[in-house]
C-alpha cells in the first residue's frame, strides 16, 4: 500500500471512529466480580491498618484482578492467573494468626481460588467475537506483551493476529476491526483519536467500573476538539456482590504498583565517590540503580538480526526497555580489563598513568568547593565542565574533547604528554573491547530462543561463552519517581529486589 494510500485510510479510519465513537463491551463475571469486591474489602483493611503487615497480599490479589482483565484465555491454557491464584491463597494462609480479620482471609482465598479454577467468561467472547467478524478481518490488541504472547497462543489455531499497540500503529494491518482486551484506560489515547482501524471494541469484565474514553492531551485547550464516544453493551451476569453495586472507586489503587519507600538521601552534592541515580526494578526481581551518566547497552527486539546489540541513551529507558547487564560488575568495569588486556605490555603504564590523573582530580574536587571547580574549569576552556566529577570514575577513559582534556591537565598541573596519548590509546582499545563484545552478544542473541526473554522478561546468555559470562538481558518494569545519591561503584550493577514482584 502506497504511503498516500495508507494516510487516506488511517484518515477514514478517525472519521469512522468519531463519527460512531467506540464499543465497551461490560462481560459478566460473577466469579471475577467475588475476587473484586474481596479486594476492596483488603484495602479497606489496608487503609485502617496501614501498609507493612498487608503489603505482599495487596500485591499478589491486585496482580491476581489486573490478569483477569487482560489475560482472559481459558484456564487449561492460562498457567499465569493460575499462579496467581495460588500465590494469593498462600500469602492469605502467611498472614493467618497475625490479624483479627480471618472472615477477610477467608473470602480472599475463596475467592481467588474460584477465578483459578473456572474459565474467565470475558475469553469467550473475545473468541465469539473474532470468529463472528473472521480472524482475517480483525486483530485483537492486547494490553502488554506477555498478556500479547498468552492470547497469542491460545488463538493461534484461529489464525487471529494479535498486537500490542504499539505494534498495532507500526504494522498497521488493513483490517477494519480490533477487538481490545482491557478497559480503555489501559491503552493510549491514540488508540481511539488516531486509530488503524475504523471499528475498535474494548472487552472488559463488567464489575471494573472505569470505562472512560482517553483523550488527546491537547484536547483540553483545542477549540472543537473531537471527543470520542463510548457505546456500552453488556453480555452474562453483571451482577455484583451485596454492598459494592453504586461504590465509587479509584482504579489507581487496584492496580499492582512498585515499592518504593521514601527517599533516604539529603538534599546535598554528591561526593567524588558518589552519583545521583535512579532505582529501576527490573524482570526477574532483579534492580539497578541507574545514574545520569552516558549510555547503556540495551537489546532492541524489533531490529534484524545482527542489529539488535545497541546502545541507548540513560534518560530514553522506559518501562519495557531490554537492558543487557553484568551480574556483580557493571560492563564498563569489565570492558576496562578488557582494553587492558587489548593494550598487552603498554596496558600497566596506562593504568597507572590514569589513575594519577584521576586521583589528582579527586583531591582537587575535595580542595575547591564544586562549583567553584566547574567555574575554573569553564574559565580555562573547559565546555564540559560539568562532567568533572563522572570523569574521576575509573571506567571513564578521559574527556571526549581534545581541548578539554589538554584544559583540565594544565588545570591539574599534570604534563599534557605522556598522560594525554596513554588516555587516548587507552579509549581505542576500549572501543575495540566494546566492538568485540558486541559481536560476541550479537550471536549469543542470534542463537537464542527470543521469545523466551518476551515472555518471561529476562533471560541468562550463554554463560560458558567467554566474553558474554554472567550477562543477562532483562526487562524494566517500573523507574523510580525521585533519585538517590549512591556510592559510584553500586551504581549499574544489577542486584536482587522484590519490590516490583507483582508487577510483571
Amino acid at each position: 500500500m502506497s504511503r498516500i494510500a495508507d494516510l487516506n485510510r488511517r484518515y477514514a479510519a478517525a472519521a469512522a471512529v468519531g463519527h460512531n465513537g467506540v464499543e465497551i463491551v461490560a462481560v459478566g463475571d460473577p466469579a471475577g466480580a467475588r475476587l473484586n469486591a474481596a479486594v476492596r474489602g483488603l484495602l479497606a483493611a489496608v487503609r485502617d491498618d496501614g501498609p507493612g503487615l498487608w503489603d505482599d497480599l495487596v500485591g499478589a490479589a491486585k496482580a491476581l484482578r489486573s490478569r483477569l482483565v487482560t489475560q482472559p484465555q481459558p484456564i487449561s491454557v492460562n498457567p499465569a492467573l493460575i499462579q496467581a491464584s495460588e500465590e494469593v491463597r498462600r500469602q492469605a494462609g502467611r498472614l493467618r494468626g497475625a490479624t483479627a480479620d480471618e472472615a477477610l482471609l477467608d473470602e480472599l482465598a475463596a475467592a481467588a481460588l474460584a477465578v483459578g479454577v473456572s474459565d474467565p467468561p470475558l475469553g469467550a467472547v473475545l473468541l465469539r467475537s473474532v470468529e463472528e467478524v473472521g480472524p482475517s478481518e480483525c486483530v485483537v490488541v492486547a494490553a502488554s506483551r506477555p498478556a500479547q504472547i498468552a492470547i497469542t497462543n491460545w488463538l493461534r489455531a484461529t489464525g487471529a493476529r494479535v498486537f500490542t499497540a504499539g505494534e498495532l500503529e507500526r504494522q498497521r494491518p488493513s483490517v477494519d476491526q480490533a477487538y481490545v482486551v482491557g478497559p480503555p484506560r489501559f491503552f493510549g489515547s491514540s488508540l481511539v483519536t488516531a486509530p488503524v482501524t475504523s471499528a475498535v471494541s474494548f472487552l472488559l469484565p463488567a464489575w471494573f467500573r472505569d470505562r472512560s474514553i482517553p483523550q488527546s492531551v491537547i484536547a483540553a485547550y483545542a477549540e472543537g476538539a473531537i471527543r470520542i464516544e463510548g457505546r456500552l453493551f453488556t453480555e452474562g451476569d453483571i451482577s455484583e456482590p451485596a454492598g459494592t453495586d453504586g461504590v465509587p472507586e479509584m482504579e489507581e489503587d487496584f492496580l499492582p504498583q512498585p515499592i518504593w519507600g521514601a527517599r533516604k538521601s539529603a538534599d546535598r552534592e554528591p561526593g567524588a565517590d558518589e552519583v545521583v541515580a535512579r532505582k529501576v526494578l527490573l524482570s526477574g526481581n532483579l534492580a539497578i540503580l541507574l545514574d545520569d551518566g552516558d549510555r547503556i547497552r540495551a537489546l532492541d527486539l524489533e531490529q534484524p538480526p545482527g542489529e539488535r546489540v545497541v546502545y541507548t541513551e540513560v534518560n530514553a529507558v522506559r518501562p519495557g526497555t531490554y537492558l543487557l547487564l553484568r551480574q556483580g560488575d557493571t560492563e564498563r568495569g569489565a570492558l576496562y580489563l578488557a582494553a587492558l588486556d587489548l593494550l598487552s605490555t603498554k596496558g600497566p603504564a596506562v593504568d597507572t598513568a590514569q589513575k594519577a590523573w584521576k586521583e589528582a582530580l579527586a583531591r582537587r574536587l575535595k580542595e575547591v568547593s564544586y562549583p567553584r571547580a566547574i567555574r575554573e574549569l569553564r574559565a580555562c576552556g573547559v565546555r564540559t565542565a560539568d562532567r568533572a566529577r563522572a570523569w574521576t570514575d575509573p571506567t571513564l577513559m578521559r574527556p571526549n574533547r581534545d581541548e578539554d582534556f589538554e584544559a583540565l591537565l594544565k588545570w591539574l598541573d599534570i604534563p599534557i604528554q605522556p598522560t594525554f596519548g596513554l588516555a587516548t590509546m587507552l579509549r581505542r582499545a576500549h572501543h575495540q573491547a566494546s566492538a568485540d563484545l558486541r559481536d560476541q552478544l550479537e550471536k549469543a542473541v542470534s542463537e537464542a530462543d527470543l521469545s523466551v526473554l518476551e515472555r518471561d522478561g529476562h533471560w541468562r546468555l550463554d554463560i560458558e561463552r567467554e566474553g558474554v559470562r554472567g550477562l543477562i538481558a532483562t526487562r524494566a518494569i517500573a523507574i523510580s519517581p525521585f533519585t538517590e545519591i549512591v556510592p559510584r561503584h553500586d551504581a549499574r550493577v544489577p542486584f536482587e529486589d522484590r519490590s516490583g514482584q507483582w508487577l510483571e
